[in-house]
Formats: structure tokens, C-alpha cells, sequence
């Protein structure tokens, strides 16, 4: 039963990741085997290592200010809701506790 997923992953994940692997090893035309040679001339350059680290530091800053935006957002959003409970409350609309005007409704007149 799992044999057709097993086979689906081999084929959209596997593959492409050795065939890749297989083509870095390979030089320009990609017609001779230079094995580890393209990853020892891209190691050594000192343009890789600048995007690398401007890579990293995108990456930290981004997930930091999206979080920082999102509880900047959220703090007047919790207020707001928080004020339109009370008010929706205050006017005779229940907003959290429906089931407890539901039984008040329906108590005897005694």
C-alpha cells in the first residue's frame, strides 16, 4: 500500500538530489568528471562567503522583524476585540457566553 508513495518520493525527491549532485561534479560543458574540484574553486572565493553571510543575516533579520510586526499588530487588535466584548455586553448581546442568556431566556416565570 505505501509502495506507490515510496516510489512517487523517489521519483520528485531522490532522484533530483543525486542527478544534482551529478551535475556539480561535472565541469562547464558538463562533459567531464572534475569530482570535487567546482566546490573547492567556490569554497575559496571571497564573494561566496559575502552572500553567504548577507544570506544569514536577511534570514535572522526578517524572521525577527516579522515577529516583532506581528506583536506590534496584535497587542491593539487583543484591545480592540477585548473592548467590543465588553461593549457588545453592556448593550445586552452576549458575545462569550450565549449559552447562559439561552437559559435565562427559557427559565419559568414563576
Amino acid at each position: 500500500m505505501a509502495l506507490p508513495l515510496i516510489l512517487l518520493i523517489g521519483l520528485l525527491v531522490i532522484y533530483p538530489a543525486f542527478y544534482s549532485i551529478h551535475l556539480a561534479t561535472l565541469n562547464k560543458s558538463m562533459q567531464r568528471f572534475v569530482g570535487f574540484g567546482n566546490f573547492k574553486f567556490l569554497f575559496t572565493r571571497e564573494t561566496f562567503w559575502m552572500v553567504v553571510q548577507q544570506s544569514c543575516i536577511f534570514a535572522i533579520t526578517a524572521v525577527i522583524f516579522k515577529a516583532l510586526i506581528g506583536f506590534i499588530a496584535a497587542h491593539p487588535l487583543r484591545q480592540a476585540a477585548h473592548m467590543a466584548r465588553h461593549a457588545a455586553g453592556a448593550l445586552g448581546h452576549p458575545s462569550r457566553d450565549e449559552h447562559l442568556g439561552v437559559a435565562v431566556a427559557v427559565r419559568p416565570v414563576v
